[in-house]
């Protein structure tokens, strides 16, 4: 199969490599579409650790690495598999190790996977592993009804974020940034309101939710929430929690990841298929593998909320023919 392999900081290549193999717990996925999850992507092709940027990855990169955000085909099923089959369409929930995405194929565990009914496509659920860490940090709030809610940073987590709130029941979500792009994007795609984060005023919120991590983001929404503050996005610098707060009993955590569970799958497909989130909308734009530094860029520009590719056609010299195919071929879902 084909793979993109990251060889150092800027430096990529498309290689051929063995078919994943294949245990007796584990499933071989054919890829249809994986999406950038942009702090790893720019991260890794800078040469910076995701976690601590004075430690640097090391090189090369495991082939498709860091792509974890997928959804395909099952294409065989280990002895021990119980709950898929072949021809179930899936998308990933968790990171796969040592490998990644940015492939025709890999191999996951059950627990590591969702099934999807035909109503979404494989664009739409291609993020899902995003959405599903989105979700744990907000039942982290318990019952939204009724409360109104801040969300810091309108990146693919946030986007989520704000659509997922309302849809739950909050009173109020306001989203806000410091690019007037994506405030822009959240209000013209009707994602919800959004305002630039010196916007605000004297705006209070019983909730907040920063999907940012840099410190001045969460002091921000700190000094606008009464209640009860998750730090989705890792965290950059020091917060101060002041003395007011401390008074008023402002709840402030980090984001606490577990595993996921029967109940996470339902809010899941329940949020997309039922409910509308919309998740294609994080997917602004396609390239192929041949041009990775592009997408890249136009993540560190905030061009792109998100790109996306094919890899059945995005490892060739470009054929905009065979990527028009493909994409024609998975609208609605069922290919």
């Amino acid at each position: 199969m084909k793979a993109l392999q990251i060889n150092g900081p800027g430096q990529y290549s498309i290689i051929e490599t063995e078919l994943p193999s294949l245990e007796d717990h584990q499933l071989l996925v054919e890829i249809k579409v994986v999406s950038t999850c942009p702090r790893w992507d720019m991260n890794m092709m800078a040469g910076r650790d995701m976690f601590n940027y004075a430690v640097s990855p090391e090189y090369p990169l495991p082939p498709g690495f860091p792509g974890h955000e997928m959804a395909g085909v099952v294409i065989a099923a280990g002895s021990g598999v119980r709950s898929f089959s072949p021809g179930d369409r899936v998308a990933a929930l968790e990171h796969i190790v040592p490998n990644g995405a940015y492939a025709q194929f890999a191999s996951y565990r059950e627990e590591q996977l969702i099934k999807l009914p035909d109503s979404i496509s494989f664009k739409q659920a291609s993020s899902f592993e995003l959405l599903k860490c989105v979700i744990i940090g907000m039942l982290q709030f318990g019952d939204l009804r009724g409360k109104s809610m801040l969300i810091s940073g309108l990146g693919p987590a946030g986007i989520l974020a704000i659509q997922a709130a309302r849809l739950w029941g909050a009173s109020k979500v306001v989203g806000i940034d410091i690019n007037e792009e994506r405030v822009r994007f959240v209000r013209e795609n009707g994602l919800g309101e959004a305002c630039l984060s010196n916007e605000l005023g004297e705006q209070r919120f019983d909730l907040g939710y920063d999907c940012v991590g840099a410190a001045p983001s969460v002091q921000h929404v700190l000094n606008h929430v009464n209640d009860h503050v998750v730090i989705f996005g890792v965290l950059k610098g020091e917060v101060k929690y002041p003395e007011h707060l401390w008074a008023k009993g402002t709840k402030l955590e980090s984001y606490k990841y577990r595993p996921v569970g029967v109940r996470d799958h339902e809010l899941l497909i329940d949020l997309v298929a039922n409910k509308g989130l919309d998740m294609e909308c994080l997917q602004t734009h396609h390239v192929p593998f041949t041009r990775y530094e592009e997408a890249v860029e136009l993540l560190k520009k905030q061009e792109a909320i998100k790109v996306f590719f094919y890899p059945e056609t995005d490892f060739d010299a470009e054929s905009e023919e065979k990527v028009q195919e493909v994409a024609a071929s998975q609208e609605g879902g069922t290919a």
